[in-house]
């Protein structure tokens, strides 16, 4: 009787086993890193919801965030250029999104630590919902619990977070693509 490990039958099994390692891994190693968010796609504003706060300028750029989640403060620059903006902090928590209107310069993202130290970076087109270019959207990561993130609509309209955790992440990703445009009303 023959050795059953011998031969080709050895080359087989080491070479199954090598491959069913391999996938154990990789799937193991792509649960572990964190997935971009989507990237908005703006369109007109709709109604705000029950529970719903909506911030922006009177027309133009809006974003909307569930009420409750957040500690939400509002102002503005008391010197020119005039800026005026929102921070939201998620109750239990000292991370923060920042979004502001005004004409200000957007941060060289070319000298930012946060991005010179990155694992994983990317920029991104955001589109309105005729296919337009209307501003670019920067996220990344420095490690797997630290999640950063800036988007720039055309017409001086940021919005930032830095290293922020898995959950505050999320809810500020919820807040950014919500974006939409609230158009004035006709003459």
């Amino acid at each position: 009787m023959r050795n059953f490990l011998a031969g080709p039958r050895l080359w087989f099994v080491i070479t199954t086993a090598f491959l069913l390692l391999g996938v154990a891994y990789l799937q193991f190693h792509s649960r572990q890193r964190p997935h971009a968010p989507s990237v908005p796609v703006v369109s007109s504003c709709k109604t705000i919801g029950p529970g719903m706060r909506r911030m922006g300028e009177k027309y133009g750029f809006q974003f909307d965030a569930v009420a409750s989640e957040f500690v939400i403060q509002e102002g503005c620059t008391d010197a020119p250029p005039l800026v005026c903006g929102f921070d939201l902090t998620p109750k239990n928590s000292s991370s923060q999104l920042g979004l502001s209107f005004g004409p200000h310069g957007f941060e060289s993202m070319d000298m930012d630590p946060t991005l010179t130290f990155s694992e994983r970076f990317e920029k991104r087109v955001v589109l309105d919902d005729t296919g337009q270019r209307i501003g670019e959207d920067y996220w990344g990561y420095l490690d797997t619990e630290k999640r950063w993130r800036r988007i720039h609509l055309w017409g001086g309209v940021y919005a930032k977070y830095d290293l922020a955790n898995e959950r505050d992440a999320g809810l500020f990703d919820r807040v950014i693509n919500s974006a939409c445009l609230l158009l004035s009303p006709g003459p």
